[in-house]
């Protein structure tokens, strides 16, 4: 059962949603969307900007997260990622075909596939590491080093807050 609203409560809401014509006035000042549009304005960009040098967002994200972290076990990569693993697994397929990964059995457990770059997937990473640093520098562009580092700041509080 919804909870009741406070007579001030509802007296606020539906001035609020009179001023607007029935739209409650706080959701033209909402994070949320604005945010939701930020991250699928800049996906797109860069998506854009990574095919003219022939890869992808998913080759992008494994090929930095393996430059960064080294060689990792299959389900950790996905983990680390934020991916399901049948969809690592196709991602990981094709940068296979294309000779950019290794995915090496253990011994002991053969359910576990250590994933490393190959000295392609090195060459790969170097070319779209250049695309990366400038479509950062473009979605970043008309912020001073202060101002990135407050979005940054507020981004990862904001994560936290949804997170924990």
């Amino acid at each position: 059962m919804p909870r009741q609203k406070q007579p001030a409560e509802a007296k606020a809401t539906a001035e609020a949603e009179e001023e607007t014509g029935g739209s409650p006035v706080w959701l033209r000042h909402s994070i949320a969307p604005k945010l939701r549009l930020a991250a699928k304005g800049s996906r797109a960009f860069f998506e854009e900007e990574l095919s003219k040098s022939g890869a992808t967002f998913a080759t992008w994200t494994i090929l930095a997260t393996l430059k960064l972290e080294g060689p990792m076990i299959q389900r950790s990569l996905a983990q680390y990622l934020s991916i399901e693993g049948p969809t690592l697994s196709r991602h990981l397929e094709t940068m296979e075909r294309r000779v950019l990964v290794t995915r090496t059995r253990s011994g002991t457990d053969r359910r576990a596939a250590t994933v490393a770059l190959t000295p392609e997937g090195e060459s790969m990473y170097q070319v779209i590491e250049k695309v990366a640093l400038k479509s950062q520098q473009r979605m970043l562009d008309g912020l001073d080093d202060n101002d990135i580092e407050q979005l940054s700041r507020l981004l990862e509080r904001i994560l936290h807050n949804v997170t924990e």
